[in-house]
């Protein structure tokens, strides 16, 4: 049938119009009912009356009660009068005494009471009676437990226990089946029989594998009995512990999933070994290509870890091989971590949780992070660099030599060699320097204690068709460095509303502000673009002080001061003051971040027939980030900026003025919006009781928009007036040129920089499993993505992924039923490919344009950016996998075993092709890489004294081989393998292999290393030939060895546990002498001087012999690679260790709260090294180590 076009635009419009209103009602309803919701309550009823109605009585109930009934009119009116006489009587003994001889049953659900009429036709011709069942359910210990759930097995007659862990079914037919569950206990099934009331004791789960009853992919949730691949789910002690990021919860606690920590302890973590190989960007930064991918509630995010809230989490599922990710498709190969937040559970009453705590720990490691020698060593190496060993002279000529930003020691030697002062004054001068020591002044006025105040609030409450959840979290982060701290605030709100039998609306909104000060010390970059923490204080001698002794602020100048105070007239400068100091820097500057995360996801689920039902969802995303530099004018950033822009006519010492003055402000922002739209069939069906079914299928569509711009600078800015100031002489061009201060051309820009990038999905997948007789499962997953990052060859384009995989539950066969303490035994097989997405090539040419012409030419410069790759295509990793889960002694051992085998074909890396096509490297898919290894995990659970004494302990050891397997590159230089990185990449070694130069001590004055065919070479130059053939493997850097070891241990209200992780078989690079020439810059020579000075120079690279070295400065090509540096890697860590208390449930209640817990937190307290250098081998010396961190923290709820 054909539909007029604008007729069906008006229905399209006007159901787009009611859906806006049933979402405008749906809020409006969930606020509402989260504030209606309340407890279970014991009412007390006083009635007295004669000849009174069931339905008077039933209206004074709910009068002084709240509760509601829900009955039909035709059942209760033709009923005789009651008497009735009741003074503070339970609900329930008033209605068992009115109901007693009447033909009704009722059943309470939370504050509903259902009144049905009794089926008197099949009471009478049922052999079975129906009868009313009372009883309390009861924990461990013997004390009632409240909400759990009673359910009359097949039926809809369900009820929940009271506040006294009391129920009441009425009506339930003798022989019936009772099915109990409540969260952190066994379901319990119990057939009703000759004794009508009841007193039922829960039982604990006994092990993690049975706390874990279901495995969530992320697509759907399965029964863990029924799932075929691998995967872990963290276990629910450990997602409650404090954390500022869920991922800090992950670490050491499953087999295959290392974590590497950056300087905040935040991890990042690598499953099954490294996938991919191009993996990092032009500044050596690790890129996403090796991240697993991160799910929430069902859809991949944008964003990281850190937009989470961790006290919303629910549970998180590691999947691991094909068969468990492979629905993911192309973004799988990395593993995928599965998020699932909290919820409002329906029928439950309101819930209110409060949690805080505060972390703290030392001021960093000044002589760790910041490794230079002592002031006298210092002083001591400058005199002998001084003028030697190829060092640059000071001839005191302006330009040339004011730009030599030496230390004071250094320029007391050049003012003395040049006869502006004697020898006694330099001597003099450098025994003072001497006795100096900066690091208290640093410590004291640019260091601070890194702290966390965190504060979390959550409320949940639902009816019986509506659940709703809303958590609020608050956290200021202070960092190492004065002026820098993070605030962030987090809003999460979800609900569920079943409004219809047949339709449920879903929907759930996150929104995340983090507000971020970057003004101290940490902020600054290197030209390579990679984080140097310490910019501001990295380059200042040990014996340059902040301070002067009256308090005021030292000059630590960048340029040669001499020269100035000689040859600049400075008054006449814009800025007469051309001073430095950190301290006068950071007080004077605003660097400031903002972000502003919106995630929203919202969904119908249509229930068609039984077990059929149909899913439409939408998760959408939008990252704004801002970024805004101000130096006002009091920072030597801005008077430098101004006062070397300014011309300058030395005959005259006419200034002109070229910047504005005052302040400069950089604005730059980012913008990514997505969203992802999914429809999907779900079946799930048993068919009698040897046959089950799952199948799911469906279509998505995923569109990103990724978005930069950066502001042109703004000269003289006025942070008051809003005001901008303008070029007095124009910007620059070829046709008017401005002269610096030195004479020297230049030019402003004042262009707006702009980048777009669009990324577009349409996927088809599937996934269906088929259990027999609940011991055998087979299961299958398909999936095809088509993207505009591939070619649009269909060959290509449209390549699925997919898996296969079995399952055989040993326990379950009769040969092992007389194997009593086997508790649970499955075998697992699985077999599949994945994929992963690299952005970092086209497969079309792509050129960049510069955003402004070139200063001399006036014409734009364009450069091809990308030669293409006419096959790009997707990356696939192929996977088997074969696993064992078992249990054993009820639950006192369980654990699993897998055995892998992951095979990565089609990897884009920087491959040799010939120079005929422009290039003589491109990025292309036509690299292999092999990950083979094996994982266990055991754990136990030992009940020493019920459930007031227990000990929880759970190991994991894992071992992967890392191997490239195709790759050709023609040659390989030397300093690309000592480099490390993608250019590192060598045909049947390790990804991550480390090579190093063998040192072969001194010859001729010279040391030397050992090079082509044996030949050995000095330093003066780069050794000759295919550097694989010379150089040394040291083995790899990531640890192919890793175990995690968590424990916990209860009693009574007490809990202590502790997670201990171990990294084996790699090695690392330690911190060597670092070998600085006298050229532009301090000499700042780090504290292994001594190794060096001391050292035999035929085992350690010594100073040069030679006091004329015309090339030391080409040395650090040679000195940090050596293979003596190489150090074991292998190490233990004590990740964290927790101390909780529970106040007792009589305390608690007294103060109006039912749970009070108070805890203490300690985390990275100590490493156990095995290198010889005594360095942390994941922050080696001079990078930013954490200190250890302790935590203080309550968790209540109301």
């Amino acid at each position: 049938m054909k539909i007029d076009e604008k007729y069906g635009a008006n229905i399209r419009m006007k159901m787009l119009q009611k859906i806006l209103l049933i979402m405008k009602l749906t809020t409006f309803i969930m606020l509402f009912s989260l504030m209606q919701v309340s407890a279970v309550t014991n009412a007390q009823i006083t009635i007295k009356g004669k000849n009174i109605s069931l339905q008077q009585v039933l209206d004074k109930i709910s009068a002084q009660s709240g509760y509601d009934f829900i009955y039909l009119d035709k059942d209760i009116n033709h009923l005789k009068l009651i008497d009735v006489d009741f003074k503070n009587a339970s609900i329930t003994n008033v209605l068992e005494t009115c109901l007693k001889n009447q033909p009704l049953f009722y059943a309470i659900n939370d504050k509903t009471v259902l009144i049905r009429k009794k089926d008197e036709i099949a009471k009478s011709s049922s052999a079975i009676a129906a009868v009313d069942i009372r009883g309390i359910v009861l924990d461990e210990k013997g004390s009632p437990l409240v909400g759990v759930t009673i359910r009359v097995k097949n039926s809809d007659i369900a009820v929940q226990t009271s506040a006294a862990g009391e129920f009441i079914l009425s009506g339930v037919d003798e022989g019936a089946v009772l099915q109990l569950s409540f969260l952190g206990y066994k379901k319990k099934e119990i057939t009703v029989g000759k004794a009508h009331t009841l007193s039922i004791k829960m039982e604990l789960l006994t092990s993690e594998l049975e706390e874990v009853s279901v495995v969530n992919t992320g697509y759907q949730t399965i029964s863990k009995e029924r799932a075929t691949g691998s995967f872990n789910t963290i276990s629910q002690e450990q997602l409650e512990k404090p954390a500022t990021s869920i991922a800090q919860r992950l670490i050491g606690t499953t087999a295959g999933m290392q974590a590497t920590l950056d300087t905040d302890g935040n991890p990042r973590f690598e499953i099954r070994g490294q996938t991919a190989l191009n993996i990092r960007d032009p500044f050596g930064i690790r890129n996403q290509n090796a991240a697993p991918l991160v799910v929430v509630d069902g859809f991949p995010i944008q964003g990281d870890f850190s937009t989470i809230n961790p006290n919303d989490v629910e549970s998180v599922t590691v999947l691991k091989d094909a068969a468990a990710a492979s629905i993911w498709g192309a973004k799988s190969a990395n593993g995928v971590i599965v998020v699932v937040t909290k919820k409002g559970k329906k029928g439950t009453p309101l819930a209110v949780n409060f949690s805080a705590f505060t972390r703290i720990s030392k001021k960093l490691d000044l002589d760790y992070v910041n490794p230079l020698a002592s002031s006298s060593e210092t002083i001591d190496y400058e005199m002998k660099s001084f003028g030697n060993w190829g060092a640059q002279i000071n001839g005191g000529v302006f330009p040339n030599d004011v730009y030599k930003s030496w230390s004071p020691g250094t320029i007391a030697m050049s003012e003395h060699n040049l006869g502006y002062i004697s020898l006694a004054e330099r001597d003099a001068l450098l025994a003072k320097y001497k006795t100096l020591d900066n690091k208290k002044q640093i410590r004291d006025e640019l260091l601070t204690n890194p702290t966390v105040q965190q504060y979390s609030l959550d409320l949940s409450g639902s009816t019986e068709r509506m659940s709703n959840r809303v958590s609020l979290l608050f956290e200021d982060t202070q960092s190492n460095f004065k002026r820098s701290d993070n605030k962030k605030y987090t809003v999460n709100y979800n609900t569920s509303a079943d409004v219809f039998k047949w339709l449920q609306i879903n929907f759930g909104g996150l929104v995340n502000y983090n507000k971020v000060n970057r003004s101290g010390v940490n902020y600054n970059v290197n030209p390579y673009g990679s984080p140097n923490p310490l910019a501001d204080i990295a380059n200042i001698a040990p014996y340059e002080m902040l301070r002067n002794e009256d308090g005021s602020l030292t000059n630590i100048s960048k340029y040669y001061t001499p020269i100035l105070d000689r040859l600049v007239p400075m008054d006449r400068f814009p800025y007469a003051d051309w001073s430095y100091n950190p301290i006068q820097e950071i007080e004077n500057r605003k660097y400031t971040s903002e972000q502003l995360n919106t995630r929203l996801q919202a969904g119908l689920t249509f229930k068609i027939i039984k077990g059929l039902s149909f899913d439409t969802k939408v998760q959408y995303e939008l990252f704004n980030t801002t970024n805004r530099n101000f130096n006002n004018e009091n920072t030597f950033y801005v008077r430098n900026a101004v006062n070397t822009a300014a011309s300058w006519d030395r005959a005259t010492n006419r200034i002109t003025l070229n910047l504005p003055k005052g302040g400069i402000l950089e604005q730059n922002s980012s913008k990514t919006e997505s969203y992802i739209f999914r429809n999907q069939l779900n079946f799930d069906r048993q068919f009698g009781e040897d046959h089950e079914i799952n199948f799911i299928g469906g279509t998505e569509i995923n569109h990103l928009i990724s978005q930069t711009s950066n502001a042109p600078t703004a000269y003289g800015y006025n942070e008051e007036t809003l005001s901008v100031g303008i070029f007095p002489n124009g910007p620059g061009t070829p046709t008017a040129p401005i002269r610096d201060w030195t004479g020297y051309n230049q030019s402003f820009g004042y262009v707006n920089k702009f980048t777009h990038i669009t990324d577009r999905y349409f996927s088809l997948f599937a996934n269906a499993a088929y259990t027999y007789k609940s011991k055998y499962t087979l299961s299958g997953s398909i999936r095809t993505d088509a993207s505009n990052l591939i070619t649009d060859d269909p060959s290509y384009r449209y390549a699925p992924f997919w898996s296969l995989g079995g399952s055989w539950r040993l326990n379950k066969e009769d040969f092992m039923q007389q194997v009593d303490w086997v508790d649970h035994l499955a075998l697992r097989a699985t077999y599949g490919y994945n994929g992963n997405v690299d952005r970092s090539t086209s497969f079309r040419p792509l050129i960049a344009i510069e955003s402004s012409p070139n200063l001399y030419t006036g014409d734009y410069r364009a450069t091809i950016s990308s030669f293409g790759n006419p096959t790009l295509r997707w990356e696939k990793t192929g996977t088997w996998n074969i696993g064992v889960d078992y249990s054993l002694f009820q639950g006192a051992l369980y654990g699993k075993v897998d055995i892998y085998n992951k095979s990565g074909k089609d990897l884009i890396a920087t491959l040799s092709i010939p120079a005929v096509n422009g290039t003589t490297r491109q990025n292309l898919n036509n690299a292999a890489m092999t990950n083979k290894g094996i994982e266990l995990e055991l754990g136990t659970i030992q009940r020493i004294k019920g459930n007031d004494i227990v000990w929880r302990g759970n190991a994991n050891f894992s071992y992967n081989k890392n191997k490239i397997t195709q790759l050709f590159v023609a040659n390989y230089n030397a300093s690309w393998l000592v480099g490390g990185g993608s250019v590192a990449y060598v045909e049947g070694q390790d990804a991550n292999t480390l090579w190093a130069y063998e040192y072969t001590g001194v010859i001729n004055n010279q040391p030397t290393v050992a090079g082509l065919n044996g030949t050995n070479y000095d330093f003066a130059a780069a050794t000759p030939g295919d550097g694989t053939s010379y150089l040394l493997n040291m083995g790899t850097t990531v640890a192919p060895y890793t175990f995690g070891f968590t424990n916990s241990f209860k009693v009574y209200d007490f809990n202590l546990s502790f997670i201990v992780t171990g990294k084996f078989g790699h090695q690392f690079k330690r911190k060597g002498f670092n070998y600085p020439a006298t050229l532009s810059s301090r000499v700042l020579p780090n504290k292994k001087v001594g190794e060096v000075t001391n050292g035999d120079p035929m085992e350690i690279v010594p100073l040069p012999l030679n006091q004329i070295e015309p090339r030391y400065y080409f040395w650090d090509r040679f000195h940090p690679y050596m293979n003596y540096l190489v150090e074991s890697a292998s190490h233990l860590r004590m990740q964290e260790i927790n101390l909780s208390y529970n106040l007792p449930v009589n305390l608690s209640t007294r103060i109006n709260m039912k749970r009070i817990q108070v805890f203490a937190q300690g985390n990275d307290l100590f490493t156990v090294v095995a290198n010889n250098a005594g360095e942390d081998p994941e922050y080696p010396l001079g990078t930013l180590k954490p200190q250890p961190r302790i935590s203080l923290g309550i968790k209540c709820e109301l």
